[in-house]
């Protein structure tokens, strides 16, 4: 049976001026990289949140007020989401391969206990949205998930041709924009793991405003 390997965050125990030099060092190693596909301005926006914290952590250092920390440990949870959702992206692409893994500049480590096909999320709700063209979409979590991968039709549902891939996320919510207003939307989700994409959700439908 082939070894998988899983990635490894580090994001315990870092400073803030740890988690920048963190940061920055996994958009280096991703930047032009192909073992790994990210969203447009993906890797843009996490240096950018690096640069961010690194001012607030100025901050608290030359101020050191109640707003400076506020401010300071609300971008180094911003860093830490955007260094998890990277982290579900590589590891879902990378299809458990160390050498690749460690391409993107993300420590690896061995998987511990096998898990296999995922179960399909559950309790998936679409709802119409406050903004023109927009609907929100949430789903209950699935355990051992890496990244959710969330499916829109504007066509018959039952024919599978028409899904499109809308988006691959690490949260269980997601505000589809840019739609036709009052037009129906067909969505559905699917959890992926260590082993891969795991069953497809059943379907629901929303109103775009």
């Amino acid at each position: 049976m082939q070894t998988v390997f899983i990635v490894k965050l580090g994001l315990e125990g870092l400073t803030p001026t740890a988690l920048v030099e963190k940061g920055r060092n996994l958009v280096k190693s991703c930047t032009g990289n192909t073992n790994v596909t990210l969203p447009v301005d993906f890797l843009t926006d996490l240096g950018a949140a690096c640069t961010a914290l690194e001012q607030a952590n100025i901050a608290v250092r030359d101020n050191g007020g109640r707003q400076d920390h506020l401010i300071r440990d609300g971008r180094v949870r911003n860093v830490e989401d955007l260094i998890r959702e990277l982290a579900g992206y590589v590891q879902a692409q990378c299809g458990g391969d160390k050498e690749k893994m460690a391409s993107t500049g993300f420590g690896v480590r061995r998987q511990p206990t096998p898990v296999g096909v995922l179960d399909a999320p559950g309790n998936l709700r679409a709802r119409r949205g406050k903004l023109p063209g927009e609907i929100h979409v949430i789903w209950d979590g699935v355990y051992a998930r890496l990244l959710y991968g969330l499916y829109y039709t504007e066509g018959d549902p039952k024919d599978e041709s028409s899904w499109k891939l809308l988006v691959q996320t690490s949260k269980n919510r997601y505000t589809a924009t840019g739609l036709t207003s009052d037009k129906v939307y067909f969505f559905r989700v699917q959890a992926i793991g260590a082993a891969g994409a795991g069953e497809m959700s059943d379907s629901a439908e929303a109103k775009a405003a």
